[in-house]
């Protein structure tokens, strides 16, 4: 029976076997993080991804010698079939349980499925890597976070949860300061709070600044945030 595999790709890059670390070169690594984020990827493809700066001939047989070492140093964590390679599914991988749990609050929100502290961690993927092809999937991860920190945190706020909903609405704000949205959650829950005062002159702080930094006038749901604080 092979090893059990786990690769994380959230913060930090590490390859587990049976929970020992196996420690691979840089090159590999690239490898087999194109394939958890991208899915199967054809040869010429990841070659051409990996090693763009290269003639195909040689970002091929670079490819080849990553794949060799792969095998030998971790055997059954990868699958080639027909020009194709993907991980082999059995292999778990942080980045997908996160998307799948972030997905589901989305879909199927609810005051007891996941508790706070989950939100209270934001993940990177792969924050110290400067990669062309992962500058998308980072984003993505990005915004589907922010997405999911948002519907808990107005969920939080519709059951009375004021301060656990304005954590939250803050975390989404630290990963984008100029959004809208968070920062009118995060005005209501601290004026649900008791403090008023200092809701209303954070709003009208952010958006003081997203006229001087972004040149952009309030949306009209934050203007109406604005409103209901003034009124109350």
């Amino acid at each position: 029976m092979g090893a059990s595999y786990e690769m994380e790709l959230l913060d930090r890059w590490r390859l587990l076997a049976d929970r020992q670390l196996i420690k691979l070169r840089l090159r590999e690594q690239r490898v087999l993080s194109l394939l958890a984020v991208q899915g199967p990827v054809s040869r010429r493809r990841m070659a051409g991804m990996l090693w763009p700066d290269s003639t195909e001939a040689r970002a091929a047989d670079s490819l080849r010698v990553s794949l060799c070492h792969i095998h030998q140093q971790c055997a059954g964590v990868i699958r080639c079939d027909d020009g194709w390679v993907e991980i082999d599914p059995a292999v778990g991988i942080d980045l997908h349980r996160l998307r799948h749990r972030l997905q589901q609050v989305l879909l199927a929100p609810s005051a007891q499925s996941t508790p706070e502290d989950f939100f209270l961690r934001i993940r990177q993927l792969l924050p110290d890597w400067d990669e062309p092809w992962l500058f998308e999937e980072q984003e993505a991860l990005r915004q589907l976070q922010l997405r999911a920190l948002e519907a808990r945190s107005l969920q939080l706020l519709n059951l009375g949860l004021q301060e656990q909903a304005w954590q939250l609405a803050q975390n989404a704000l630290r990963l984008d300061p100029m959004r809208e949205s968070a920062a009118s959650l995060s005005a209501r829950a601290e004026s649900g709070q008791g403090n008023n005062a200092s809701a209303t002159a954070g709003l009208l702080q952010f958006i003081s600044r997203l006229k001087s930094e972004l040149g952009v006038e309030p949306s009209p749901e934050l203007l109406h945030t604005l409103t209901q604080l003034r009124g109350a």
